[in-house]
């Protein structure tokens, strides 16, 4: 097993003229995880340091230009140290964000502008170019004397409905539009024919559209000018949008560089906010790896010349202090992604056992036995060494899962040797399982994974029993439900499980001692303990205490055999993975038999899709599985995930 890197307390005393230097120094070296100085002062003996109103501004200026990066389409990325302008002052940078972002909308406001006589000059296109008397002028058709006339549109069947009860009153020209259910509807008719026109457009849910123009200018000419201008506005938005583009070209360095500025800036007072002063002498608090020490103290004399007052206190595996201490994972890329998902359950506690080898080794095997397929397995062997060796800045940041692929895919082949599968095809005359086949070995096969469950859960209490003790938690590591006695309870119990089962025969003393004992002292633990270290026996009365102790110990019976039973289902998925496979083949079975022409060309297709389906499905599946195995069943058992993250002080990053 991991041992988190072994961390040390640093406290160091400097005047206040030295205090920006060294905050400087300390963030561009990155390793200091700060803590509340004036916490940690007895009696409270230094007072805080307020930068509250700089954080606010230099917030404000950081989203500031975040929201004009955004605007201009600049991609700021991770504050880069040499991008840094030390000189850059606050005003400076508001000034020029302000600058150009009022260049920015002044452009913008062009083009939505343009954008929206775009749309109109579109829209009177359409009405223009679907007109059916496009060579007649829009006064001639304004000012006939014994003619009405209207356009619009309406549903085929009520131009016909119309048409008909008009009948020779009305000439009704039509034409459709594709894709649309209405059709455009041109109406002539006598002047003395408007009302009774009117009333039947009315009721057959005419739309009218009105064609307003210049009364000299047909619709073909206008049609003309309209065509002439759109090509024009499209033109001027694109030169505008040239515009945009060539100004956030010009001022990229500039908002990267106040980016940086502005991130470093906000680090700083952030950082100072958890120093500590008294009168002109300011305190600095935080831990650092212990392998750094003597970098850390050449640093702080280098920047204070000599000056400062430098305390190094190298903890005990388990501090007693005002906060604990934080924890450093070691750094071992093939671990990465199992150690994030610790991470995503807590931190380890200084001093404990790095959980993440454990986790690797379990989550593997479990995601190999649900998974068991050997080309299926290869498929994510693949994938994982591409994810490993591909430069592809996209793929970048998930890089390192490459190794949870990689070792999944090659659990997930072993076990497919072991149950004699290759991408889901199972027969013994190709590949003879080395172990068994989970559609015709369910049983063994359930019986085999809750042996696997007992082995971890064993592993998972030993683990717990070695932190509690080596913490000098001798309640925790001797009396809790996974310490010892909880140990020798479950150990006993399937031992007497297994007896059972082998020879049908089970004596009482057996029970007495294997169980019972356990269980009784589990009962008293809280009592015995308190004789132990010569403290009040009972702190309730005795029929409260019976009845709690009774209740806690039925838990941690049920528990124990709740996370026992549940490992079956690991057995449990491990046959769903193989019926899926199985349906995939009983498809291609079905597609031979039926004799379709190209039958074997579609049974390739079906072998090749259904495993792809297998493989994105029950990849997902599995994986989600492994995770609540661990986190609900194992983690319970030695990971209380209430542990501190070192999170060091750097001029790269601000916290949230």
């Amino acid at each position: 097993m991991l041992q988190p890197v072994a961390m040390a307390k640093l406290n160091v005393l400097t005047l206040e003229r030295f205090v920006d230097p060294l905050t400087v120094a300390l963030g561009d070296v990155g390793v200091v995880h700060l803590v509340d100085a004036v916490d940690q002062s007895p009696h409270r003996l230094l007072e805080g340091v307020s930068r509250r109103g700089d954080i606010q501004e230099l917030q404000s200026l950081a989203a500031r230009c975040d929201y004009v990066a955004t605007l201009l389409g600049v991609s700021l990325g991770v504050p880069d140290a040499a991008a840094v302008d030390t000189q850059l002052s606050v005003e400076e940078a508001g000034t020029f964000l302000d600058t150009l972002l009022s260049e920015f909308q002044s452009e913008d406001e062009h083009v939505n502008r343009l954008i929206s006589e775009s749309g109109t000059l579109a829209q009177r296109y359409d009405q223009l170019e679907s007109f059916p008397f496009r060579k007649i002028r829009f006064g001639e058709l304004r000012d006939l004397n014994f003619l009405y006339m209207e356009t619009g549109r309406m549903t085929p069947g009520g131009i016909l409905d119309m048409a008909q009860a008009l009948g020779e009153k009305a000439l009704v020209l039509r034409e459709s539009v594709p894709g649309v259910r209405e059709e455009r509807v041109m109406v002539l008719t006598s002047r003395k024919n408007r009302f009774a026109t009117e009333a039947e457009l009315k009721k057959n849910m005419f739309r009218p559209e009105s064609l307003a123009g210049d009364d000299e200018v047909n619709p073909d000419e206008e049609l003309s000018q309209v065509r002439s201008k759109l090509a024009s506005v499209k033109e001027d938005v694109e030169r505008h949008r040239s515009k945009v583009i060539l100004l956030a070209e010009k001022n990229r360095g500039r908002l990267v560089s106040i980016h940086a500025s502005v991130h470093r800036a906000l680090a700083l007072n952030q950082a100072k906010e958890k120093f500590g002063r008294a009168a002109g002498i300011f305190c600095v608090s935080g831990w650092i790896p212990a392998a750094r020490e003597e970098e850390i103290r050449a640093l702080v004399d280098k920047t204070t010349d000599g000056t400062a007052v430098i305390e190094v206190i190298t903890p005990s595996r388990h501090v007693e202090g005002p906060e604990p201490v934080p924890v450093q994972m070691p750094t071992f890329a093939p671990l990465k992604p199992f150690q994030s998902l610790v991470a995503g359950y807590g931190a380890p506690r200084y001093g404990d056992i790095e959980p993440s080898l454990f986790v690797a080794v379990s989550f593997v095997v479990m995601f190999g036995i649900m998974f068991g397929d050997v080309g299926q397995g290869a498929v994510l062997m693949v994938a994982g060494l591409y994810l490993l060796r591909t430069r592809r800045p996209a793929l970048k940041p998930i890089a390192s899962h490459g190794y949870f692929l990689l070792f999944c895919g090659a659990s997930a082949a072993f076990f497919g040797f072991m149950y004699g599968s290759v991408f889901g095809y199972e027969n013994e005359a190709f590949l003879k399982p080395l172990w068994l086949s989970p559609l015709h070995k369910v049983m063994p096969l359930l019986i085999s994974t809750i042996v696997i469950g007992i082995f971890f859960i064993s592993l998972g209490m030993v683990i717990n029993i070695y932190n509690r003790l080596r913490a000098k938690d001798y309640y925790g590591g001797v009396f809790a439900n996974c310490g010892v006695l909880g140990a020798l309870f479950y150990w006993g119990a399937i031992g007497l499980g297994v007896k059972a089962a082998v020879t049908r025969e089970v004596m009482a003393w057996e029970i007495v001692v294997l169980i019972g004992v356990p269980l009784v002292l589990m009962m008293i633990r809280e009592p015995l303990y308190n004789l132990l270290t010569r403290k009040k026996l009972l702190h309730e009365d005795p029929l409260s205490f019976i009845m709690t102790a009774g209740i806690d110990v039925l838990e941690t019976v049920m528990g124990f055999l709740g996370n026992t039973v549940s490992f079956a289902r690991v057995g449990a998925f491990a046959l769903s993975h193989a019926a899926l496979c199985y349906a995939i083949y009983v498809i291609v079975d079905a597609l031979q038999d039926m004799g379709l022409p190209g039958g074997n060309v579609i049974s390739v297709l079906v072998i090749i899709v259904g495993n792809l389906f297998v493989i994105l499905l029950e990849g997902l599946v599995v994986t989600i599985q492994s995770i609540r195995l661990q986190y609900y069943e194992l983690f319970s058992k030695y990971f209380p995930g209430d542990g501190v993250l070192y999170q060091p002080f750097s001029t790269r990053k601000v916290e949230k």
